[in-house]
């Protein structure tokens, strides 16, 4: 009796060790690709990643907290993609299904997409992307949670609510977005969500609010990116 007891404990051990491994293995993959870097620095002034400064070279993985300080930048590598946040800005990466989303907390990000179809730009209200396949080149200015600025350099953009609403933005336009409340809303819900909705406004272009400073930084990194465009030259 003993010895049959012994041998089904056994037995049941051994099942649950295998049971453990293909588990593992087969979760092993999805591990791996979270754990995968998502961008790397190429260039940074004042700038921390997560809770060191950011050098030349770090890998960015998902989650990491980018930012820069006052008069700081950051210029990144997404694929064949750019993003460059100005001076006093924050933004994470996160892979979103079988894109990369750069999403913006505050301040200034300057983005070229080579490949349109890999990254978009999460801001808290709405997604950024390209309306098209072809590259883009623009910036996005987060002034508060219920305010912010879209400027399409080269190519159009399409920012999506998250209620369904759109906004196409064509070449040399700037347009400021504001959420409010529709009369007898309680509170202005994120990205447009329910009783809110979002007002745009075509604007001169983001100079009025981002200063001088930041306009020159913009136009230094998209003449930089412009250099970029040959694949493998910034490798």
């Amino acid at each position: 009796m003993e010895e049959t007891v012994r041998s089904t404990v056994a037995a049941g051990a051994r099942s649950c060790l295998v049971a453990f491994l293909i588990v593992a293995v087969l979760n092993f993959p999805a591990a791996a690709a979270s754990a995968a870097p998502l961008g790397m620095v190429l260039a940074s002034q004042n700038a921390r990643l997560d809770n060191a400064v950011a050098t030349n070279g770090a890998n960015v993985y998902p989650g990491d907290a980018l930012s820069t300080g006052s008069g700081g930048s950051l210029r990144l590598k997404i694929g064949s993609s750019q993003v460059f946040l100005l001076s006093a800005s924050a933004a994470t990466l996160v892979r979103q299904e079988n894109k990369i989303q750069a999403k913006v907390d505050r301040g200034i990000l300057g983005f070229s997409m080579a490949a349109p179809s890999q990254l978009e730009i999460a801001t808290p209200l709405g997604v950024v992307r390209a309306a098209s396949g072809r590259r883009v080149y623009g910036l996005v200015a987060v002034l508060s949670p219920t305010r912010m600025q879209v400027s399409a350099k080269e190519g159009t953009l399409i920012v999506a609510a998250a209620n369904g609403a759109e906004k196409l933005i064509e070449p040399g336009e700037t347009y400021e977005a504001n959420l409010t409340a529709i009369a007898g809303s309680p509170d202005v819900g994120p990205q447009g969500v329910g009783s809110d909705r979002i007002n745009w406004k075509r604007v001169a272009g983001l100079l009025i609010v981002a200063g001088g400073a930041a306009t020159v930084a913009a136009i230094i990194w998209h003449e930089e990116t412009e250099s970029c465009s040959v694949p493998s030259s910034c490798d």
